[in-house]
C-alpha cells in the first residue's frame, strides 16, 4: 500500500483551496445587449432616446456582449463622451479594440476574439461584439449606436 507524502487534512485544505480559486476565477458572467427596432435591449430594460439603457451589475472579469440581428436596420456600438450642453461624441479611448495599434493601459474594457479579424468596435456590424471587463473599469461606461447615435443610448457601470 502507497502512503500519502503530506497529511491528509493538509492535503485536503489544498484541494479545496484549488477548487475555490478555480470557482472564483469562473465566476464571469455574460451580460447580453439586444436591439430591438431602434432600442437597446438588456434583460427586461429597453432604451428609448430619453433614457439611456442601463447594464449596471458589472463586475471586473465579466462579458459584455452585443448582439446585433441581420436586417434592413443597421446598428453598432461605440463608446461616447457627455459634454456638458453639447451633443455627445465617439469616445474609443475606454476599449482596447482589435484595431488598437497603440497600448491603452487604462482601457476599461477589452473586445475579445480578435483572432486576425477587424474590430467590430465603433462600427455597423452583424453578429456579435465581446467585451470584457477590465480591472481599469471604474466609472459609468456611455454608448449609442454608430448608426442611431443619440436615439439609442446606453451605459455600463459596475454593480453596486
Amino acid at each position: 500500500m502507497r502512503t500519502l507524502s503530506m497529511p491528509l487534512p493538509i492535503a485536503s485544505i489544498i484541494v479545496g483551496a484549488t477548487l475555490a480559486f478555480a470557482g472564483a476565477a469562473s465566476a464571469a458572467d455574460t451580460h447580453v445587449i439586444g436591439v430591438q427596432g431602434l432600442a437597446w435591449t438588456y434583460k427586461d430594460k429597453k432604451s428609448t432616446a430619453s433614457t439611456p439603457l442601463a447594464v449596471d451589475d458589472l463586475k471586473v472579469g465579466d462579458i459584455v456582449e452585443v448582439q446585433i440581428p441581420s436586417g434592413p436596420v443597421h446598428h453598432g456600438f461605440v463608446t461616447i463622451k457627455r459634454t456638458d450642453g453639447g451633443p455627445p461624441a465617439e469616445d474609443k479611448s475606454p476599449v482596447l479594440a482589435c484595431d488598437d495599434t497603440t497600448a491603452k493601459p487604462n482601457a476599461a474594457l477589452r473586445e475579445l476574439d480578435c483572432n486576425g479579424t477587424t474590430s467590430k468596435f465603433g462600427v455597423g456590424f452583424t453578429g456579435s461584439l465581446r467585451l470584457e471587463v477590465t480591472d481599469k473599469f471604474k466609472d459609468p461606461v456611455d454608448f449609442f449606436c454608430v448608426v442611431h447615435k443619440g436615439l439609442m443610448p446606453g451605459v455600463l457601470k459596475l454593480a453596486p
